[in-house]
């Protein structure tokens, strides 16, 4: 009898083995949630650490086992993991407000970006620019979307160039021709899209694309859209005494390099903020107008209340009766001192005269780093007097100077190095 069950239970024993060499048992894994709502992953009763792949994403524990959310640094990389631990890829808007590209490896991307044909700059915190950046000495616009529009130079040549045609007869610059009905702007090319707004008579228009069954795309206002083209015509219209009709007052919209006397209407102090209609600030001949880094665009959702750069750039234009383009003042405001010295275009120096732009470095208090800009409106006993934008968020002051500890000089708009 001892004999037949200790064979029963050598065979018994056998056969658990096959079924369990067969068919082996599987792993224990799971999420598990601590006192402290903390999850972890177990296996095995193991807690997962450092990076885990489950369930086709990519997850991280620190060395107690807790799964990270958040941001975390990494073998001196940045990652971004979501609220339920799985890691971010492409583009992330940071509770900062601030956007931000992780590469398909997870890690946070620095400085040029491009994708799919389209470029894209982050900061060394990794947040994506917009509007005009200076990189590399060198000074570039982004869109609101990030994407880069025209370097330095590309601007410049635009502007310079923007009331020229060029050599093979393709207009670049239109006018309104209609008297009757303002010129309609629509989303699309066709006369069953959309209105997104009007233009009217004698107002200048950017051709930006050739026409497509009868309608341009343009740029004017503050406007990028279609229009028909029967009522775009390549000379400046007239009005009824036959008098050429102007793109503003006087000569502005030249970009001759005249300099204009201090009696000039244009040199008149100017006390409160410019009209909407002005445009040396309301149009796309600004540059900074252009980029729509002034009112009455967006910024982030809200509403851009004013804008130094934006305001001294049309006051300068508005005094000289020309654009300031060959300075290269299209930076944040600390760097148009440098900007200016680089083109060599107009003089400057640390005292203050009429008409010059005063220019604050990026350690001017409350400046954000950017500095400030402002333009000098007069000078009597002894006290300077600026007009200025965006100063403690107004759109506009006229005052008398403040501190100018942090003050780089004064750029001389009536005297070009010529």
């Amino acid at each position: 009898m001892k004999k037949i069950f200790l064979k029963k239970i050598i065979t018994t024993a056998i056969i658990s083995t096959i079924i369990s060499t067969m068919y082996p048992v599987a792993a224990s894994a799971t999420w598990i949630k601590d006192s402290q709502n903390k999850w972890n992953w177990t296996e095995n009763g193991e807690k997962a650490i450092g990076w885990n792949l489950i369930d086709g994403k990519w997850y991280y524990f620190s060395n107690d086992g807790i799964m990270s959310i958040g941001w975390i640094r990494y073998s001196n990389k940045w990652y971004n993991l979501s609220l339920n631990g799985a890691m971010n890829t492409g583009w992330i808007k940071n509770s900062d407000g601030n956007w931000y590209n992780l590469s398909q490896s997870g890690e946070m991307n620095i400085g040029w970006i491009n994708e799919d044909g389209t470029w894209y700059f982050t900061n060394s915190s990794g947040a994506m620019q917009t509007g005009v950046v200076e990189i590399d000495g060198k000074s570039y616009i982004f869109s609101e979307s990030g994407s880069l529009l025209k370097d330095q130079e590309q601007v410049i040549q635009k502007l310079e160039s923007s009331d020229d045609n060029d050599k093979e007869g393709k207009t670049r610059v239109g006018y309104v021709a209609t008297d009757s009905n303002p010129l309609n702007v629509r989303s699309q090319a066709s006369l069953s899209s959309d209105i997104i707004g009007t233009l009217s008579k004698g107002t200048k228009i950017i051709l930006i694309d050739e026409e497509n069954n009868g309608f341009w795309h343009i740029s004017a206002n503050g406007l990028d859209g279609w229009a028909s083209s029967t009522w775009i015509s390549f000379e400046k219209p007239v009005d009824n005494q036959e008098n050429v009709i102007s793109d503003s007052d006087n000569n502005l919209n030249s970009d001759t390099d005249t300099n204009t006397n201090s009696n000039s209407s244009n040199a008149q102090i100017r006390t409160t903020a410019p009209d909407t209609d002005n445009k040396c600030y309301y149009s796309d001949a600004n540059v900074f107008y252009q980029v729509k880094l002034s009112p009455p665009f967006l910024s982030k959702g809200s509403k851009i209340q004013g804008n130094c750069t934006w305001y001294a750039w049309g006051r300068a234009w508005e005094m000289i009766g020309y654009k300031p383009t060959a300075a290269g003042l299209i930076g944040n405001a600390c760097s148009w001192w440098e900007e200016n010295k680089e083109s060599g275009k107009y003089k400057y120096g640390s005292t203050p005269k009429v008409g010059a732009i005063a220019v604050w470095k990026s350690s001017m208090p409350n400046s954000g780093g950017h500095g400030h800009v402002a333009i000098v409106e007069k000078i009597e006993n002894g006290k300077t007097y600026i007009s200025e934008s965006m100063w403690q968020t107004v759109l506009f002051k006229y005052r008398e100077i403040y501190g100018t500890q942090d003050l780089y000089g004064y750029i001389y708009l009536d005297e070009p190095n010529y």
